[in-house]
């Protein structure tokens, strides 16, 4: 299904509900006659996670109650049976700015006082549209709910009648920017928007994507936003979902008077439409700014939840999901002409659509890529998956779902989906099935049926060269009491090799999360051979030796998919962590597989050949983000190529095109030891049985060898002054700005506080950047900052993507932001807004199992004990106005800082000078931050 989502934010909380990661389980805490989850073994059936209370008000609106208190959080959910298939011809995109135009103010709650008022709350909020639906979502602790409840019945009556120019033409600017963000400015971004003006014809509801285009929008008059809103948004097409810590006899009366006395409205019935299949095989061929040529194959397929949509899910994941996937194998492993490839169901309410994307190996033959896919669809087609293959990806389907619906937001969500397709809120049980019952040949008919070669899309993608009567909605209620948080702390013990364990029992969901943090008392990279710990972690996944056997990737992928379990690994600065999850009842054979990969790899030259060239293909790409582009200059120029931390993690072709399979096993040799070695788990699994099955597994690893530590070299240049650095990118439609400066190290006892000013500066929506430069001049999709601090180094970014045109104004109003909170202009207001955001963020922190070990792992990374979080919590309850004030005057040190700045260098020195902003001598650089000439750029120099 196609998504936009409303908002860019910075945290890391919405970072991962934008990703569609799980946040909170329900169960500990869960009361009789509320969510339950049980253990659910093979076939049986599936835990009852959307336990729930649905009644309908008055005027139509649907409620669903769902009440869990494991956590002190709430979440409100609420779809409107609108999207992108309901919009009026010549508005394209009409759905997906009006989701924008719902954050913008009503005669209660002007202005952006509904993203403040939540976020003094410690809450958040986000939106989406998809062709068939928007949804609108915020999230708190659940003494917040009221104000929650509050703002969304508000909105609903008062929105439309409210709507401005001035609101529109800030939301216009803000969703083109989106456009030229996520769609135009990024690689292959234009053939996935494009599809379905080729797929649909133009009568069709589906003829334009969520999107929609520039001229449409830039079309829209206030009339047309409050016909919508009188059309749409209204009860008898809503249903709103209260999930969390609540007490239903307090919060039905609520919902009450707070919706049901908003009138019903005329609801449009949708326009009927036959199924879509193409008559025809229909080429097209698009020029992009990128390195490797994309093929992507689509055909029209069954609706969603409709007869044969699972089938086709299935389909997909044999066809392309993971090394052991029919056409990874022939495409990237056997024929290595590829460097990924992926296969999906889009399914959407009109219709779904198949899609195959395969990205090639530069001069790659696309006739032949076509004709390999060719063959395996049309084998799939006539014998179906095998029966292992069928069994893999039914266990693959069943844990992610279950996985997802750790979060309590992703349960909210999930009841109103299962409301609008189902007409009920309680359709795991049937949706599961439709994957169960699911057999090889069912498949084959329903493949055989759907992927005709003769009708379907083929794209290429090539490099380029009034008075009213009083109601409860006009007084905000109260906000509950705020409940205390105390963090879980972990259940710890050694194993007779010494290794550390941390360990959470969480019953209830059939779940386990599993980590093993490597930790040396140096950092994991050296600038000589940047790449290699990636490297290394990559070979990790490619085969194992477990119990005298040996498997290659395809056959250890196999192993993991057939037991619902995943195993990935990944290299950091300072550490390297092997994660698992699994369904509890696989634990044990779960991690017999996950600790081989650690204590026995493969490691074969061959395979070794193969990353190592698709690492490499990797790195070529990476000069196509122009985001990864101005991380990669900024580092270094930041740090120095001495310092480790002046290197990306992938390396450069310079240092990964030395290494050998030698050095990948030197490396895993020194690091991969017990010594340097914590077990974290979190999960329903008994802790006599977690003994033995890590006894088993992990007790008799011991290092090879010894292991000689070289000091790194953490020395930074000397700087005086800030030094402003160019790529160029001729013809981008967007600029990234990044400005690097130095930090302390996390041990710094100013922690918290940094945090805190951070999260006023550019860590939140209404953080002072972001409204600056995205609500007030919609210069961008958003703009935000982090401060990043280890126990080696730390350093602050603030960044934006900004329309070319504004690259002046937007550094100018960088400036004026730096500026203001070096004179300690914070008010008590957006003190205590941030302490709430932040406590929000901590507290959710523990939402899911990989949550705990996330925090563990943290923490032993920091060297820092568990006693930290609670002393954290303690500190920031009690910052102080004039604290946080003090700190903000000299943390941003732009002085010894690095502006970098990636665009079209004749429009950004152009408008530079334009806008009359005084920065140091522009000095132009290639996309390894190497300088391009000894001839300097000053601004206005717009270059030959």
């Amino acid at each position: 299904m196609s998504n936009t989502l409303r908002r860019f934010v910075p945290s890391a909380l919405a970072l991962v509900l934008a990703s569609g990661m799980a946040l909170s389980v329900g169960v500990p805490g869960v009361s009789a006659g509320e969510a339950q989850p049980t253990a659910a073994a093979a076939g049986a059936k599936s835990p009852a996670l959307l336990q729930h209370e649905k009644y309908t008000l008055s005027n139509g609106m649907t409620v669903i109650l769902h009440v869990d208190r494991s956590l002190p959080t709430a979440t409100i959910n609420t779809w409107y049976r609108v999207g992108a298939k309901n919009e009026p011809k010549g508005r394209s995109g009409f759905a997906h700015l009006f989701e924008h135009l719902m954050f913008m103010g009503t005669r209660r709650v002007p202005g952006s006082d509904f993203d403040v008022l939540m976020e003094n709350g410690g809450g958040a909020n986000n939106a989406s549209t998809s062709l068939d639906r928007t949804n609108y979502y915020s999230w708190g602790p659940s003494s917040l709910l009221p104000t929650l409840l509050w703002l969304d019945a508000d909105r609903l009556e008062d929105l439309g009648p409210t709507m401005t120019a001035e609101k529109l033409r800030k939301q216009q600017d803000v969703v083109r920017n989106e456009i030229r963000q996520n769609v135009e400015n990024t690689p292959y971004g234009r053939a996935f928007e494009y599809a379905n003006r080729f797929l649909y014809p133009e009568s069709h509801p589906y003829h334009w994507n969520v999107y929609g285009l520039h001229e449409d929008l830039e079309a829209a008059t206030v009339d047309n936003v409050k016909d919508f809103f009188a059309t749409f948004y209204v009860p008898n097409n809503a249903s709103l979902v209260v999930a969390g810590d609540f007490d239903p006899a307090v919060i039905k009366p609520m919902v009450e008077g707070l919706f049901g006395t908003l009138p019903r409205g005329n609801v449009p019935q949708d326009k009927k439409v036959d199924a879509v299949k193409l008559d025809r095989v229909v080429r097209t061929t698009m020029l992009d700014k990128v390195q490797q040529p994309m093929v992507m194959i689509c055909w029209h397929s069954p609706a969603v939840y409709k007869d044969g949509d699972a089938e086709m899910t299935l389909a997909a994941l044999v066809l392309g999901e993971g090394q052991n996937s029919r056409l990874y194998k022939r495409l990237v492993v056997e024929e290595q002409m590829a460097v990924s490839v992926s296969v999906s169901q889009d399914s959407s309410q009109l219709g779904s659509v198949f899609r195959v994307v395969v990205m090639s190996k530069p001069g790659a033959d696309l006739t032949r890529v076509e004709a390999i896919v060719d063959e395996e669809i049309a084998k799939l087609c006539k014998e179906g998956p095998t029966e292992g293959e069928l069994k893999q990806r039914q266990a693959q389907v069943e844990s992610g779902m279950l996985a997802s619906l750790q979060s309590l937001m992703a349960r909210a969500d999930k009841l109103n989906e299962y409301e609008y397709y189902f007409g009920n809120p309680d359709s795991l049980e049937a949706d599961l099935n439709r994957y169960r019952r699911a057999t090889g040949k069912g498949i084959a008919s329903v493949a055989a049926g759907v992927l005709d070669p003769n009708a379907r899309l083929v794209v290429r993608v090539l490099p380029e060269e009034s008075e009213r009567a009083k109601t409860a909605r006009d007084t905000r209620p109260a906000d509950l009491a705020v409940k205390a948080f105390e963090a879980p702390a972990p259940v710890t013990f050694k194993l007779k090799n010494g290794i550390n364990v941390q360990y959470w029992n969480r019953p209830g969901l059939p779940l386990v999360a599993a980590r093993v943090l490597i930790k040396t008392p140096q950092l994991i990279d050296d600038p000589r051979t940047a790449g290699l710990a990636s490297l290394a972690t990559d070979m990790l996944s490619e085969g194992v030796v477990v119990g005298g056997k040996e498997l290659d990737g395809a056959a250890y992928s196999a192993a993991l998919q057939q037991l619902g379990a995943s195993v990935g690994a990944g290299a950091g600065r300072e550490s390297i962590n092997v994660s698992m999850t699994t369904l509890s009842r696989n634990f044990k054979e779960a991690a017999e597989l996950w600790s081989a990969s650690m204590v026995s790899p493969r490691l074969s030259e061959k395979d070794f050949v193969r990353v190592k060239t698709l690492h490499v293909e990797g790195l070529k790409a990476e000069d196509d983000e122009p985001t990864v582009v101005a991380a990669r200059v900024g580092l270094r120029a930041l740090f120095g190529k001495s310092n480790p931390y002046g290197w990306t993690l992938s390396g450069s072709m310079g240092t990964v095109e030395k290494l050998g399979l030698d050095d990948v096993r030197n490396f895993h040799g020194a690091l991969f030891r017990p010594e340097f070695a914590t077990v974290l788990i979190a999960g329903d699994v008994p802790q006599d049985q977690l003994m033995g099955v890590l006894e088993t597994t992990f007790g008799a690893w011991k290092g090879r060898g010894s292991v000689e530590m070289t000091p790194d070299d953490l020395s930074m240049p000397s700087a005086e002054g800030m030094r402003v650095l160019l790529v160029d990118r001729p013809g981008a439609v967007q600029t990234v700005i990044n400005f690097y400066t130095p930090a302390p190290k996390v041990d710094d006892p100013q922690r918290v506080g940094m945090r805190v000013v951070n999260t006023i500066l550019g860590g939140s929506f209404t953080s002072r950047l972001n409204q600056n430069l995205r609500e007030r001049n919609g210069f961008t999709y958003g703009a935000g900052s982090r401060v990043n601090q280890t126990r080696f180094t730390g350093w602050f970014l603030a960044r934006s993507s900004v329309q070319s045109e504004t690259t002046g104004k937007a550094l100018a109003e960088f400036m004026k932001e730096f500026g203001a909170i070096a004179q300690g202009t914070i008010s008590e207001d957006e003190l205590n807004k941030a302490k709430k955001t932040v406590r929000t963020e901590m507290i959710n922190d523990f939402a899911t199992l990989n949550g705990y070990v996330n925090v563990g792992a943290g923490l032993l990374e920091d060297a820092m004990p568990w006693s930290t979080l609670a002393g954290d919590m303690s500190t920031l309850e009690g910052l102080s106005l004039e604290q946080v004030n003090a700190l903000s005057k000299s943390m941003i040190k732009l002085d010894k800082g690095v502006l970098v700045l990636v665009g079209d260098k004749g429009t950004i020195l152009g408008k530079i000078k334009e806008a009359g902003v005084s920065l140091p001598t522009v000095v132009e650089v290639d996309e390894q931050g190497e300088v391009k000439s000894p001839r300097a750029s000053a601004p206005g120099d717009a270059g030959r």
